[in-house]
């Protein structure tokens, strides 16, 4: 896990501290290289940076039923269903441990079990990729599933993960579409096709659950004929600390997109930082209309000090 140091924020009576990235990159698992685990030696939890990541394998039939496996398999050129851990990217030389995700019985999440409100978690990015099995699927068809475009190229396919993100309090999601078929323009149409970053930051502060689910233009009788697999490498967060005096009744404030509307009336300090934990804007006394920061199209937090203590927002704006 790679650790970089805290950048300190000072307010008058309470502390916070940035963590710039902290990585969940499943270098901790052991295993050998050209291989992969999926839980046939009886693992049921796989654990990297303290977070657990399920997986499942049925004794009964022998396969794997579900879950992450980790893998370091390298073999993208058979996209059979017999090759289903290797992520279908351009750096498949190197030696890295990355997991595949199989959610052919259903969604999936991988979970951190114990937290502190001490310190709040930022969810900053993601790497995913197809894999070697989807991938060729999509691009030309198997005998489960279409070809994505159709023989004409015209069918507006598409193959994407929706990523939630479940604090105490709240659940978001975005989605990350891993082929797009759908333009008009078929010069246009992608699959994925090597290490992808998404951006996670409109996902819940102090999420410590975050789950996956898939969806596909292909389906049929029994659902998605589309191969339910994809690779995932270099999960990255970031933490905010120093809440211990921190009040965590929210106070009013939302961004409609050009200023930030600040509702509140009291007798406050209030500052605005980005997420590195750099301040922007500071200033007292609001008079509860609002106010500008640029650029735009970034995560804010914005803290609201009294005497009574410290309040905490995070908004984009």
């Amino acid at each position: 896990m790679k650790q970089i140091l805290l950048l300190a924020a000072a307010l008058t009576s309470a502390t916070l501290s940035f963590s710039q990235s902290q990585s969940i990159d499943f270098e901790n698992i052991s295993i050998a290289q050209d291989t992969f685990r999926d839980g046939r030696d009886s693992t049921l939890i796989f654990t990297s940076d303290d977070f657990e990541f399920p997986v499942l394998y049925d004794t009964s039939f022998n396969y794997w039923a579900s879950g992450f496996a980790m893998s370091t398999m390298r073999d993208t050129s058979d996209g059979t269903f017999q090759n289903l851990y290797i992520a279908y990217v351009s750096d498949i030389g190197s030696e890295n441990i990355y997991t595949t995700a199989n959610l052919g019985s259903g969604d999936i999440s991988f979970r951190k079990t114990t937290f502190s409100f001490e310190q709040w978690r930022l969810w900053n990015s993601l790497e995913i990729a197809n894999t070697t099995y989807a991938y060729k699927s999509m691009l030309n068809g198997d005998a489960f599933a279409k070809k994505f475009g159709g023989a004409s190229g015209n069918d507006p396919d598409y193959f994407f993960v929706r990523i939630y993100g479940t604090s105490i309090s709240q659940v978001d999601s975005i989605d990350f579409y891993l082929a797009d078929f759908r333009f008009e323009d078929n010069n246009e149409d992608y699959i994925i096709d090597d290490w992808t970053e998404v951006n996670l930051s409109a996902l819940p502060v102090n999420a410590t659950e975050i789950s996956f689910k898939l969806f596909s233009s292909d389906t049929g009788a029994f659902g998605i004929n589309t191969p339910l697999f994809f690779s995932l490498d270099n999960i990255e967060y970031s933490f905010v600390g120093g809440f211990n005096d921190v009040n965590r009744n929210e106070f009013e404030a939302h961004s409609d997109g050009t200023r930030i509307q600040l509702n509140d009336r009291s007798k406050a300090t209030f500052s605005v930082y980005d997420v590195q934990g750099r301040l922007i804007h500071s200033f007292q006394d609001f008079s509860g209309s609002s106010f500008n920061i640029e650029p735009k199209n970034q995560l804010l937090i914005i803290t609201r000090e009294t005497a009574e203590g410290v309040s905490v927002k995070k908004l984009v704006h």
